[in-house]
């Protein structure tokens, strides 16, 4: 018998190509993809400008508005008024810068205790120069007030209030 050399040969030429344009497919596919992020990119850029703008413009407004408010506020004085309930009773206060004044009152003194903030407000308010402004700020917690008490500071506000220097503002707090 006689043995038959027949040798096999793979043609690689189609199997190349086929990896060719493979590797040609991935590579444009990665092309697109990397344009696509960095157009995304760009525009978050844009936007944070745009953001970054409209704060800066911001910041100036908020800048030339506490400029203005400092202007006033260096001829103004400001006076919180509160009102507190203690075991011992309930208590007006008064807080201008630095100091405190504080009056004790009842159910009993509840004239006296009117009285004594109206005198008080009053000469506050009269006592200022000319150009010169009171800020009258009341503190209150509806949770932890009278309503006769509110209505009380209520009408010694509203009275010093009609001066044209004297300035009114309720502040709740929790």
């Amino acid at each position: 018998m006689r043995k038959h050399n027949r040798s096999i040969t793979a043609d690689l030429t189609p199997l190349l190509d086929v990896i060719f344009i493979l590797l040609f497919l991935i590579l444009i596919r990665n092309a697109q993809a990397t344009e696509a992020r960095e157009a995304e990119a760009a525009e978050a850029i844009a936007e944070a400008r745009e953001q970054t703008a409209a704060a800066e413009q911001l910041r100036e407004e908020v800048q030339g508005r506490l400029e203005e408010y400092e202007t006033l506020l260096a001829d103004a004085e400001i006076c919180y008024i509160s009102i507190a309930l203690e075991e011992s009773g309930r208590v007006i206060r008064l807080e201008q810068g630095s100091s405190l004044e504080s009056y004790r009152f009842d159910w009993d003194s509840m004239v006296a205790a009117e009285k004594y903030l109206k005198d008080r407000i009053l000469e506050k308010a009269d006592g200022k120069e000319e150009g010169t402004q009171l800020y009258l700020v009341f503190r209150y917690n509806v949770a932890r007030m009278y309503q006769s008490d509110y209505e009380m500071v209520g009408r010694v506000l509203e009275l010093a209030g009609r001066r044209k220097n004297v300035f009114v503002q309720y502040r709740a707090e929790e």
